[in-house]
């Protein structure tokens, strides 16, 4: 078994988005917090259920192998995540409005769209006859990346939950990310390992964005 294969990778991840919560949840209900306890509790909710999503998918829907630079990387980047929706957060002494409803809808649709496109990509990829082929249907058919876009909304929604503008500062840095570095480098691997199959597919798929881009 190689490095890659081992638990502690996994493990690294996990661990940095439980800290990342239990860090959210001291700065909203800290001393120092303004925050509504309505809202406090939004966020805290908000992050456990990304803890979970998280477990999900590291432990069930990725099956490809995970080193320690990318579980440190990765979870890093959620670590710092957990902590600014906190930090926001804490300062908002504002009540719930329509923004925060707006907030949670795209949070739940968000969360629905990356773990379903995942589910639907594990479980068709099980079945014998489909192994080695690329996986174009269910939520794959309206982009070729619907789980960096239901990350994008979920965040998008996570930082209306905060109450403050300033938390969209996330989910744009993780668009640009998407758009510049991880949507290219994966369209490049999944061209390489799959050719004609891709070739295909990426003519009638929007990469992102369904009808946008």
């Amino acid at each position: 078994m190689s490095s890659t294969d081992r638990p502690g990778p996994r493990a690294t991840l996990t661990a940095a988005n439980v800290l990342g919560a239990v860090a959210a949840a001291f700065l909203v209900f800290g001393p120092l917090s303004v925050a509504t306890p309505e809202r406090a509790w939004l966020v805290v909710g908000c992050s456990l259920v990304y803890v979970l999503r998280v477990i999900v998918t590291t432990y069930v829907t990725v099956q490809r192998p995970v080193g320690y630079p990318e579980a440190a990387l990765v979870g890093g980047w959620m670590l710092v995540i957990h902590v600014t929706m906190g930090l926001v957060a804490m300062h908002v002494p504002g009540p719930l409005d329509g923004w925060t409803i707006l907030g949670i809808a795209l949070y739940v649709f968000g969360s629905w769209m990356n773990t379903f496109s995942e589910l639907q990509r594990r479980a068709w990829k099980a079945r014998p006859e489909n192994r080695g082929h690329l996986y174009t249907r269910g939520l794959f058919a309206w982009c070729r990346h619907p789980n960096y876009l239901g990350d994008t909304l979920l965040f998008t929604g996570f930082a209306a939950i905060t109450g403050s503008w300033v938390a969209l500062v996330i989910p744009a840095i993780m668009a640009v990310g998407f758009v510049f570095a991880a949507v290219p480098a994966l369209d490049r691997r999944l061209r390489a390992h799959y050719g004609d199959e891709f070739d295909q597919w990426a003519q009638k798929t929007a990469r992102y964005i369904p009808l946008v881009w």
